[in-house]
């Protein structure tokens, strides 16, 4: 297969991270008045430059060549055709053939030969192109590498283990990583999150992961289809099949036709979506869809999937012995193959059918076996799924008893599930947070050190021309001013998108986290902080969903501007992170901050956000304390924003539209002191022990 550069596409030589430079030193001798000498060597040595560039143009040109197949190859799958391809490339590169040639071969082998690779030769393929990438200086396929093997080798029952993995490679990559890496890495993020029941955290990275796929080089549609796939996906398992649906209609709408095997993975998705919203005639219709192009795709994960949807669909038409002979098929296949999942899957099935018969006692005892297994794999997604079977089919045998230990069960884990979620998330933000750190000393380390090139130069230029006129002189000193101003405006610019927020304008986490007290009349530093009133708007991601990331965007820049009408000269307003604001209040009476508290929430809800034709309405939960927390509290800023953070999620689990201030009684300034809660459960047991006291501040009147 021959495939040739077209219009709009870059060079070979720069899409492969190897562009051809020109030397520079002609466009620089403009900036100053040399000697007649010195123009003449320019010039040469220009031309030479030039004529080697071209030679080495002529001389890669086989090599971009193949390097464009190879790419094509990646973009269009694992298929029989690919690897008779596959094969006739590899037969035309030679042993010594050039960086770029010999990774574009590598990365080409690890698609087209995803399926046909066992565990240990693909781990081993991929160490070999991280390796040479490495001997190349090449950042960024090396970040690409560790992130695939990281999600290939990660296991769900120690998921913490290796999204600390995935934070570590976060914390290296800068905003100049390719489309590519971050597109892995979100993605990465996402599934891990999808398999561990962090529901909020999977859809934010796969939403993220979507996004870029746009910017990806090549095979960005066939990436496409697989995020929305999963997103579909994950909708679903969150219990909404609404907008599994909207997903999935949205995958099917591109102007292109959908591959198979990703239109039979969507046409599964929209039956299980249609199945939860109780259209079984719909769910029959596209499951019936799936089967029919599975006789096409021979993977024995479609058959299982499609057998599982199957005896779903036949559950719930009440059809439990046809549901069953179908469970063994399933059953018999995952033994064949060593399939552990779909073994625990067909157990819970078998006893969902079980209880329908009658055999309630044998039916639970299966699906709380086949709980255990889900569990000790960490796949959290089944273990919910299961005892939601379980204590549906408790509630249609009456079984309240049984069915509201199975419900406290299945809250505990949920408890469990947000916790982690919370501490994930957080050393999540903290691996960017090192990214940008590190990215701020490299661009600050490249400003002081390009004006000490500057500064070198002039040293090196006053020599050679020690005898040239004064105006000479004064134009070499313009030059450096000009460079030197413009390195200190870099070096500003630097600091103003550390700072602050480039969205909204608010100053950042990274400006929080060196922040430093007022200071006095008298030049001392002074705690002027009254209160901290840490905010999180109400359904945010739902206007991202169905008005676009645009729409937040402007969402997010309204509440900003409206949250500073309230505040102060001396108050401070802090974007945490995705929709979290800190607002630190300062130089207030305490019997005032109630007021103020109030006022924040009705400027921010006071009416909707327009954008284009959408009027956008906007309401807001949170967490609100006094600093400090009480007389004689000795405990830092940090210790206030956990107490901040524990009573914003009593807020959003009341209900959402409210401010929850959490105040110490007397007896919890004893017993608590120096302490911080770990979490909201931690929280309410304190208020249960009368170690403080929650009150509510809303701008809804209770009915």
């Amino acid at each position: 297969m021959i495939i040739s550069l077209t219009a709009g596409q870059e060079s070979p030589e720069y899409v492969e991270g190897c562009p051809l430079s020109p030397p520079t030193a002609a466009h620089r001798s403009g900036r100053v008045v040399l000697a007649a000498r010195l123009v003449v060597l320019i010039i040469l040595a220009a031309q030479a430059g030039l004529f080697a560039g071209n030679f080495a143009r002529a001389e890669d040109a086989s090599s971009a060549q193949l390097i464009a197949e190879l790419q094509a190859l990646r973009a269009s799958g694992d298929t029989a055709d690919a690897e008779r391809q596959l094969k006739g490339i590899e037969a035309a590169i030679p042993g010594n053939a050039p960086y770029p040639l010999r990774r574009a071969l590598l990365r080409a082998r690890l698609v087209v030969r995803e399926d046909s690779m066992d565990f240990d030769a693909r781990l081993a393929a991929m160490k070999e192109l991280r390796d040479l990438a490495e001997a190349h200086g090449d950042t960024d396929t090396v970040s690409l590498m560790d992130i695939q093997r990281i999600y290939m080798s990660h296991a769900d029952d120690n998921i913490g283990k290796f999204i600390d993995q995935l934070n570590a490679v976060s914390a290296r990559i800068g905003s100049g990583a390719s489309a590519e890496v971050m597109e892995a890495l979100e993605m990465s993020y996402g599934n891990m999150y999808f398999d561990a029941g962090n529901f909020d955290s999977a859809l934010r990275h796969q939403l993220a992961a979507l996004d870029w796929t746009e910017k990806l080089p090549f095979g960005r549609e066939r990436a496409r289809l697989y995020r929305l796939s999963t997103i579909a996906d994950l909708y679903n398992a969150m219990d909404l099949p609404d907008s599994a649906l909207e997903t999935i209609q949205r995958a099917f709408a591109h102007p292109d036709e959908v591959p198979m095997p990703n239109r039979g993975s969507l046409l599964g998705t929209r039956a299980l979506a249609l199945l939860k919203k109780g259209d079984l005639a719909g769910a029959d219709e596209a499951l019936g869809q799936a089967e029919q192009l599975a006789a096409y795709d021979p993977s024995v994960f479609t058959a299982l999937r499609n057998g599982s949807l199957r005896a779903e669909l036949l559950l719930a038409t009440a059809m439990p012995e046809k549901a069953l002979a179908r469970i063994e098929q399933i059953d018999a296949l995952a033994r064949e193959k060593q399939d552990t999942y779909y073994q625990a899957k067909a157990d819970m099935l078998r006893g969902n059918a079980l209880v329908q018969l009658g055999r309630v006692d044998q039916g639970l005892a299966l699906m709380q076996q086949a709980n255990k297994q889900f569990e000790a794999k960490g796949q959290m997604v089944e273990v919910l799924d299961g005892l939601e079977r379980q204590i549906k089919a408790l509630r249609e045998k009456r079984l309240y008893g049984r069915a509201v230990e199975l419900m406290e069960r299945r809250q505990n884990l949920w408890s469990q599930l947000f916790r982690n979620e919370r501490g994930r998330a957080i050393a999540e933000l903290e691996a960017r947070h090192s990214a940008q750190e590190l990215e701020h000393r490299i661009d600050k380390l490249s400003t002081e050190n390009r004006i000490q090139q500057e500064r070198l130069r002039a040293e090196q230029l006053g020599k050679a021309l020690a005898l040239v006129a004064a105006l000479f002189a004064i134009t070499l000193c313009s030059i450096l001013v000009v460079a030197i101003r413009r390195a200190r405006s870099e070096r500003d610019t630097l600091s103003d998108v550390v700072r602050f927020d480039a969205l909204t304008g608010a100053s950042s986490r990274y400006q929080f986290q060196r922040r430093k007290p007022h200071k006095s009349e008298a030049g001392e530093p002074e705690d002027t902080i009254a209160a901290l009133v840490l905010l999180d708007l109400d359904h945010f991601k739902a206007i991202n969903d169905k008005y676009g990331h645009e729409a937040g965007d402007a969402v997010l820049q309204a509440v900003v501007e409206r949250v500073r009408r309230v505040l102060g000269e001396h108050d401070e307003l802090y974007r945490l992170g995705g929709e979290e604001f800190l607002v630190v209040l300062n130089q207030r009476d305490p019997p005032a901050l109630d007021t103020d508290v109030l006022r924040l929430m009705a400027e921010i809800e006071g009416a909707p956000v327009r954008w284009h034709d959408y009027a956008m309405a906007v309401s807001v939960s949170g967490g609100y304390v006094r600093h400090p927390l009480a007389r004689d509290w000795s405990a830092p800023l940090t210790d206030a924003i956990r107490w901040a953070d524990a009573a914003l999620y009593l807020a959003k689990n009341a209900g959402r539209r409210r401010i929850e201030h959490v105040a110490l009684t007397e007896s919890g300034r004893v017993e608590l002191a120096g302490r911080r809660p770990i979490d909201m459960p931690q929280l309410l047991d304190w208020q249960r022990r009368g170690y403080l006291q929650v009150r509510t501040l809303s701008l809804v009147q209770p009915s």
